[in-house]
């Protein structure tokens, strides 16, 4: 079976054990299991970013075998475009933004978000072409030196991010003229993309090598994206850089570019890898997730038992003080008023007990008990939730990097489920939830990860 198969195969059944196992216990936490599924509904996606003049349009029509896309040196599409093949005997055709946010196959329902205005500059293009039967591309408008949110009418960067995380691979392409410079650029790669995605999903090419009048014309340009990079991750070791051209009839490429056939050959290789980088992205997505609950399951354990202890701790005084009220509660009745004649006590001494003298005791001591249980309620247990509501970091032992990592969201959250449902949170079976968590992340999750490996 070829490894884009195995990976749907294995993606498949990841779409159907993660309900099975963990539905009730993400809905038991308040969480939308739904939100980590919306990924594996579809295809996997590959998205293009660049600047207008990058080449994204062309290499695209190269890479399906078909002019889809315009193309042009000046900007040509102001559009995100999803590129697609039919499905089932659907035809050939385009569908509208408003069409593809609103239909339940596709995961871009967040779109709506963005608004009309997007909307209008949102469309999916269905095609038949072999490689779309097992991916999507999304297109994008060329990024701009010099525009505002208010100049394109939408958040371009906003939905840039959206795409990315929806992404299995991004395409980020330059050409020599700009290599890098662009405004919109430097903020996708300093504060858009690193919010979204890791750099393992991210392809770096210079494209139009061709272009170049000269093998030191190629390099001046390749050291000046590399030192941008550099400015814009803000990192000293620069990512790999594909170098390549567009095969475009009449237009000859020196031949010591040609030596940079084989890295074009490797990109569009990888592009077509999208299945199985999904799996391995979205195992990474699953595990990071459930670690997270099962994190924040162990805190809320140890507030269960610590109101254990809390309440273990009250009830013995309050016992203490039911007892003390029974058998002393009539008696100082007797000693200020006169009343009752025959206290608890002097019955008990006398041998005189009846049903009559257990009215009186037995009155104090659901009025000790009634007003303890009042002063838990009202006063001891709500400051007590109020105590870890603010401060949630005593529940749990950040035995890790790794958790140390988790938990500043963990925390937040945790915050939230004390603040608002702490009365629910004391009795919930935690530690029934925290197995079922941990028995997946051990057995079911390294299951996958194992058989991903052989491929």
């Amino acid at each position: 079976m070829p490894e884009n198969d195995n990976a749907i195969v294995l993606k498949k059944e990841l779409e159907e054990i993660l309900p099975r196992k963990l539905a009730q216990v993400f809905r038991d936490y308040g969480l939308d299991l739904d939100e980590l599924l919306v990924p594996l509904k579809w295809k996997p996606l590959v998205l293009f970013i660049g600047n207008y003049s990058s080449g994204k349009s062309t290499f695209i029509n190269e890479f399906l075998g078909r002019d889809i896309q315009r193309t042009g040196q000046a900007p040509t599409d102001d559009s995100f475009t999803i590129i697609t093949a039919p499905e089932g005997e659907e035809p050939e055709g385009d569908l509208t933004g408003s069409t593809v946010v609103n239909d339940e196959r596709f995961p871009f329902e967040s779109l709506r978000g963005f608004g009309q205005k997007l909307l209008s500059h949102l469309s999916m293009k269905r095609v038949k072409a072999p490689v779309l039967e097992n991916i999507a591309i999304i297109d994008t408008p060329g990024m701009l030196d010099s525009v505002t949110e208010q100049d394109r009418g939408y958040d371009y960067l906003g939905v840039i991010g959206e795409f990315a995380k929806l992404a299995d691979l991004i395409v980020l392409m330059f050409d020599p003229h700009k290599a890098g410079t662009i405004k919109e650029t430097y903020k996708v790669l300093r504060v858009t993309l690193p919010g979204m995605v890791g750099e393992d999903r991210v392809r770096f090419v210079l494209n139009r090598i061709d272009e170049c009048e000269s093998l030191e014309d190629l390099v001046r340009a390749y050291g000046t994206l590399c030192w941008n990079l550099s400015q814009m991750t803000g990192r000293k070791d620069i990512p790999r850089i594909f170098l390549t051209y567009a095969r475009i009839e009449g237009r000859e490429v020196l031949p010591e570019f040609k030596i940079w056939e084989k890295e074009r050959e490797e990109l569009k290789r990888s592009l077509l890898d999208a299945p199985r980088m999904r799996l391995y992205h979205m195992l990474q997505e699953v595990d990071n997730v459930v670690r997270e609950l099962a994190l924040e399951i162990e805190a809320l354990e140890n507030l269960k038992s610590r109101f254990r202890t809390k309440l273990w701790g009250f009830s013995k005084s309050l016992i203490f003080a039911g007892t003390g009220a029974f058998f002393l509660g009539d008696l100082a009745m007797n000693l200020i008023f006169g009343y009752p004649s025959n206290p608890f006590v002097m019955d008990l001494v006398s041998g005189t007990l009846g049903p009559h003298s257990f009215l009186w005791p037995l009155i104090w001591l659901l009025l000790v008990v009634a007003a303890g249980s009042a002063v838990f309620q009202k006063i001891t247990f709500p400051r007590f939730a109020r105590k870890y509501a603010d401060d949630p970091d005593p529940l749990v032992k950040l035995k890790t990097p790794y958790e140390r990592d988790l938990w500043p969201v963990v925390r937040q959250r945790v915050s939230e489920l004390i603040e608002k449902h702490a009365r629910r949170q004391v009795w919930m079976p935690h530690s029934r939830n925290l197995q079922k968590v941990r028995r997946f992340l051990k057995k079911d999750l390294q299951a996958f990860y194992e058989r991903i490996k052989l491929y």
